[in-house]
């Protein structure tokens, strides 16, 4: 007997089911896929926020301003911010102290500009060689390359609290001791800046005032000068000096207050120094025409500057045709005059780039 064979098709309630089953699938899975996608965009959102600071336009024209203004801490100290580029993950900028300091720096920042760095050490340059990194050294100048005048005018440019220009002002008040012949040839000014009808110097107030008395003295009450530098030279105590050189007071505390005397005589030397581009002290010019290194002719002592002077002149003093002290004077405050050692001293200043 043949069997009767029965078709199992699904019926029209089986597919309604299956059809409700796969879009309740699908409508299940959608909230998470949404949800989902909402935290990845989260995520980009707050890690983009995160890795992103200041632009480097604000960094350079607001950031670092007022970073620099806090840390010079002086608010007549002029500056400069030059090139901002983006290296090894930071921004590294050129700073320029402008006036009497004259000093560049490169320097960098963290690109959310809250740490800086005065300075760094870019590892890759460990690697190389000296003869890659040194500079070549500066040739030494002779006698014949100073230029010429009929009587030479040294002039060694100071600041009144810098160790060296202390030094200095002691050497050429050693080589007019020695050589009094050569002390018209021989003279002190100062560096700084005046700012707003104030004068300003590398080290503060203080030193402009010091520098503004000093020049004050010179130029109304000569001779009194290098007593009181003398006096000043030993403990820096500028009101006992008065007493002790003779200072009329009154006289240089007129001239520091009026601005046609005590700032017209400091812009003088101001505009000199200058001109030359003299910024560190010491410095000392010849003939108004040419800076000159002490270091060439024998180091801070009075036989260097009696060189400097001779070959500076067409017409030779007396002392042209002697030996001067050799021994190298003394830094900063001190109560001897010369250093302990001879031809030591180093061509070090305040205030060189």
């Amino acid at each position: 007997m043949r069997k009767k064979i029965v078709s199992h098709k699904p019926t029209l309630h089986t597919e309604v089911k299956k059809t409700e089953s796969s879009d309740l699938k699908k409508f299940n899975k959608t909230p998470i896929l949404v949800i989902l996608g909402l935290i990845a965009v989260f995520l980009v959102i707050k890690i983009v926020t995160m890795q992103t600071g200041p632009s480097m336009d604000s960094i350079k024209n607001k950031v670092l301003p007022d970073v620099i203004k806090k840390i010079i801490g002086n608010p007549d100290q002029k500056f400069k911010i030059g090139t901002v580029k983006e290296i090894n993950g930071v921004y590294e900028f050129e700073l320029e102290l402008t006036g009497a300091t004259a000093q560049k720096y490169t320097s960098y920042i963290t690109k959310d500009g809250k740490i800086l760095f005065t300075s760094g050490i870019k590892l890759d340059s460990l690697n190389k060689t000296p003869s890659d990194t040194q500079p070549s050294p500066a040739k030494k100048v002779s006698c014949n390359d100073l230029p010429k005048s009929e009587k030479a005018n040294l002039t060694a440019f100071i600041v009144a609290d810098c160790p060296f220009g202390l030094q200095m002002q002691r050497v050429v008040k050693k080589t007019i001791e020695e050589a009094a012949d050569l002390s018209s040839s021989l003279s002190i000014k100062y560096i700084g800046s005046i700012s707003n009808g104030k004068i300003v110097s590398m080290h503060g107030d203080k030193e402009a005032q010091e520098n503004l008395k000093q020049i004050c003295i010179r130029e109304e009450q000569n001779e009194k000068y290098w007593p009181y530098v003398t006096c000043y030279m030993k403990e820096g105590k500028s009101d006992d000096c008065n007493a002790t050189a003779g200072v009329n007071k009154a006289n240089v505390d007129a001239c520091m207050s009026d601005s046609k005397r005590g700032l017209a005589f400091a812009q003088k030397d101001f505009d000199i120094a200058t001109k030359f581009n003299v910024s560190g002290s010491p410095t000392l010019l010849l003939n108004e025409k040419q800076t000159v290194s002490e270091f060439d002719f024998g180091g801070r002592n009075a036989n260097s500057l009696k060189e400097i002077v001779c070959c500076g002149s067409t017409s030779k003093g007396e002392s042209c045709g002697k030996t001067l002290s050799n021994t190298d004077m003394a830094t900063g405050m001190s109560l001897t005059e010369e250093s302990s050692t001879t031809n030591s001293g180093t061509a070090a200043n305040c205030g060189t780039q």
